[in-house]
C-alpha cells in the first residue's frame, strides 16, 4: 500500500472502495476532491462509451505486433545462447590441457647429474661430455637406441592378410 494519502485516495476511487480514513484528506485537498468527484461525473454521462470505428482492428494489429516482437526476441536470445555455447565448446575443445611445457619421458636409468663444462665445438682437443655426465645427452642416447626402437614393430602378417586380394591387382596377375 502507498503511504501518500493522495495515492490512497486515487487507489480507493479506482477500486470503487469507500474512502474511509482518508475521507478528511480528500475533502481538504483540491486534487483529491477532483479524483473523488470523477465517478459521479462519469455516471452523469447518458451515453455509452464508443471505442470508435476500427477499434477491433487496431487491437488485433497491436497484439500481432507484440507477438511478432516477442518472437524476434526469442529467436535473438536463442541465437545468442547458441553462439555462446558454441564459443564455450570451441574454447574447451581447443585449449591445451597443460599450462606448462611438455617434458620428454624420463629414460629408465637416469645417470647422476653433474655440472656441464663449457662446450666449444671448434676446439677438437676439448674433452667431450659423456652420456653419464649430461642428462640431455643421456636422453638423446636413450631415444636414439635403434635396437630398442626396432623391437617395437607391428605384426605384418595380420596387416598384410586383408590386403592379399589386392596383390593380384597390383601385380597384374589374376588370383
Amino acid at each position: 500500500m502507498s503511504s501518500n494519502p493522495c495515492d490512497l485516495v486515487a487507489e480507493r476511487v479506482a477500486l470503487g472502495e469507500p474512502l474511509g480514513d482518508v475521507a478528511e484528506h480528500a475533502a481538504s485537498c483540491p486534487r483529491c476532491r477532483a479524483i473523488a468527484a470523477l465517478p459521479t461525473e462519469i455516471g452523469a454521462v447518458h451515453r455509452e462509451a464508443d471505442p470508435g470505428i476500427g477499434f477491433t482492428a487496431r487491437m488485433t494489429a497491436g497484439a500481432q505486433h507484440r507477438f511478432a516482437a516477442r518472437r524476434r526476441r526469442r529467436i535473438a536470445a536463442g541465437m545468442a545462447t547458441a553462439v555462446a555455447a558454441t564459443t564455450l565448446g570451441v574454447f574447451f575443445v581447443t585449449r591445451s590441457p597443460q599450462t606448462g611445457a611438455i617434458e620428454p619421458p624420463i629414460p629408465p636409468t637416469t645417470p647422476a647429474t653433474a655440472t656441464n663444462p663449457p662446450n666449444d665445438p671448434w676446439n677438437p682437443d676439448q674433452e667431450r661430455p659423456s652420456a653419464a655426465d649430461d642428462d640431455d645427452l643421456a636422453s638423446l642416447v636413450y631415444f636414439a637406441d635403434t635396437d630398442r626402437a626396432a623391437a617395437q614393430t607391428a605384426n605384418w602378417k595380420e596387416i598384410a592378410k586383408p590386403l592379399r586380394p589386392y596383390r593380384a591387382v597390383v601385380e597384374g596377375v589374376e588370383p
